[in-house]
């Protein structure tokens, strides 16, 4: 969010008037976007995964739970996300509609335009995590197609390990049809997204390798925790700064923060701290709101505030940025307090009305 901040009202790195240290360094830390991206993926196929093998091996494994868990998850924040999208591009591109922001493209942000992409057909790709499949993202929220990686990565996963589990059985009647059906899936996903679902796959492995391995002494965690942090920190210069381009790739990134996370799991950091557990649970409780909701707010704000030209960052507009910023967390934070906060609801009211059917 911080990073399409900058990007929406400050000028590019080489257009600064003046830079001293700490522009440099927001500048740098507010550029890795897409590197963050591979780092929820690897969080999400860690946490996924081990919630899915627990369950298979457990016996207590159901399609229907599942489905229903993952759907009231998405759900009541995605179709309030492209309500409210659909609200600021609509507005926006009425009342500014001479700024040009929603009839061109964005710069720092791609070739899509906003404007030609609120259709209906392009609504409703999104609503079925479609979109960089057989449609654009809706509107201007661009961020939105890694949700598409993420559903598509809950499906896969799952047909894929229940295909292998078959093939292990020798159950054919199972085996092919899922088989087929995972093939089918990958072809259907294409090459990008099957590179982030090996960079989601590098969380399942991180499960695997953590249940071998329950204990790591201090003999062995301290060098380790170095020499991944190191790794990582490497990847992600190397993801800036373009040298050398095999480390900064999106799967070098994923593989190193899961070496990285394999060390921060045997770390006891936070778990006495009431502060750190209720700032934890703040946080991540309105972080999939902040996600969906903040860039078409952030256009409209752009287009109202800013409409000619960004700014430079200088004392009085990097103020003005932080409280752009804070207003963009406020409205996902309120948002969500009727949204993301109530998927507990929603997941009750879908186990009362969706019919039970085979595991």
């Amino acid at each position: 969010m911080w990073g399409h901040v900058r990007g929406d009202f400050f000028v590019e790195f080489q257009r600064l008037q003046r830079s001293g240290l700490l522009v440099h360094i927001l500048y740098f830390l507010t550029g890795f976007g897409r590197q963050a991206v591979m780092v929820f993926f690897v969080l999400s196929g860690f946490l996924i995964s081990s919630s899915i093998l627990s369950n298979q091996a457990s016996g207590t494994w159901s399609w229907r739970d599942y489905a229903i868990n993952r759907a009231s998850r998405l759900y009541p924040v995605l179709i309030p996300g492209l309500l409210f999208g659909l609200l600021w591009d609509k507005v926006g591109s009425s009342l500014f509609a001479s700024t040009g922001l929603y009839s061109h493209p964005l710069e720092h942000f791609g070739p899509a335009i906003a404007q030609s992409q609120i259709t209906l057909r392009t609504f409703t790709g999104n609503l079925f995590f479609l979109q960089t499949i057989v449609c654009s993202t809706f509107g201007s929220n661009g961020p939105l197609w890694s949700l598409s990686n993420e559903f598509w990565y809950y499906v896969l996963f799952p047909v894929g390990l229940f295909a292998g589990l078959a093939w292990t059985k020798h159950s054919m009647r199972r085996a092919i049809p899922l088989t087929i059906l995972a093939f089918g899936l990958l072809v259907f996903l294409g090459s990008d997204k099957v590179i982030g679902f090996l960079v989601w796959m590098a969380g399942c492995v991180l499960v695997i390798a953590y249940s071998a391995f329950p204990s790591l002494g201090k003999r062995w965690l301290i060098p380790y925790a170095l020499i991944s942090s190191l790794a990582l920190a490497g990847c992600l210069m190397a993801a800036r700064t373009g040298r050398p381009a095999a480390l900064g790739t999106d799967l070098s990134v994923g593989v190193t923060f899961t070496l990285f996370l394999f060390a921060v799991l045997y770390v006891d950091f936070g778990t006495r701290s009431a502060h750190y557990h209720n700032a934890a649970r703040f946080f991540a409780g309105f972080s999939y709101s902040l996600y969906v909701l903040h860039f078409p707010l952030l256009l409209f704000l752009r287009a109202w505030i800013v409409p000619s030209q960004r700014w430079q960052p200088d004392v009085p507009h990097l103020f003005y940025g932080a409280t752009i910023g804070a207003a963009a967390l406020s409205f996902a934070w309120l948002v969500s307090t009727f949204t993301e906060n109530k998927t507990h609801v929603v997941r009750n009211w879908m186990r009362r009305v969706v019919p039970r059917f085979g595991r």
